[in-house]
């Protein structure tokens, strides 16, 4: 894929977030990224198309998120694969403290280069995210494509703090959950994608997501 063919963040359409307009660094490490993406995804599975317009809307769809995100906080990007959408929060809001958890091999190998060729200060781990996670609690833990909500929920959990929020990428609305995981939660939508879940870690109940 060349530079002039890799996909572009968008303008949001009606009804979903992503309306901002990030600077010409940002997209054109956007750009590169999914250069990579395609480049590595035609030898390994990272993503299920690495047509271009399959690859903006994982984009945006991360982005729709790194806008949202509060300011300066740490970041967890659990099963985080083909670095979606941890890549590009961390490529959109160098503020953040971005950690990437991945367990398969080569999708940590992927991760590990783009880090180095984008470049990007982000930690990678290679680690189960069912396994005791480092000393350091995240302030929001982002789960795409994981596991079912509740189960993403409790693993979510196991790597936030008490004052944090567990983001969940679904098509699951809100009244879904049952009312103690409803409070204070909220959404962010992404038009006929689905939404983000957001639910505060202390609706959560906490213990080994085994």
């Amino acid at each position: 894929m060349s530079s002039a063919d890799a996909p572009k963040p968008r303008r949001a359409k009606r009804g979903t977030p992503q309306a901002r307009e990030w600077s010409a660094d940002v997209e054109r490490r956007l750009a590169r990224y999914a250069e990579e993406l395609a480049s590595w995804g035609s030898r390994i599975n990272l993503v299920g198309s690495t047509e271009p317009a399959a690859i903006r809307r994982h984009l945006d769809d991360a982005l729709a998120a790194a806008e949202a995100l509060p300011r300066g906080a740490h970041v967890v990007d659990l099963g985080s694969g083909a670095g979606l959408p941890g890549v590009p929060v961390a490529i959109a809001r160098p503020d953040l403290r971005v950690t990437l958890v991945e367990i398969r091999e080569r999708r940590v190998h992927f991760l590990r280069h783009v880090a180095r060729a984008l470049p990007l200060a982000c930690e990678i781990l290679r680690v189960r995210i069912e396994d005791p996670p480092p000393d350091s609690e995240c302030a929001v833990a982002l789960l795409r494509a994981v596991a079912n909500v509740r189960e993403s929920l409790k693993l979510g959990r196991f790597w936030t703090a008490s004052d944090g929020e567990i983001w969940i990428w679904t098509r699951e609305t809100l009244d879904s959950l049952s009312a103690d995981l409803r409070l204070g939660a909220g959404e962010i939508p992404l038009g006929e994608r689905g939404r983000i879940l957001r639910v505060p870690a202390a609706n959560v109940p906490r213990g080994t997501p085994r």
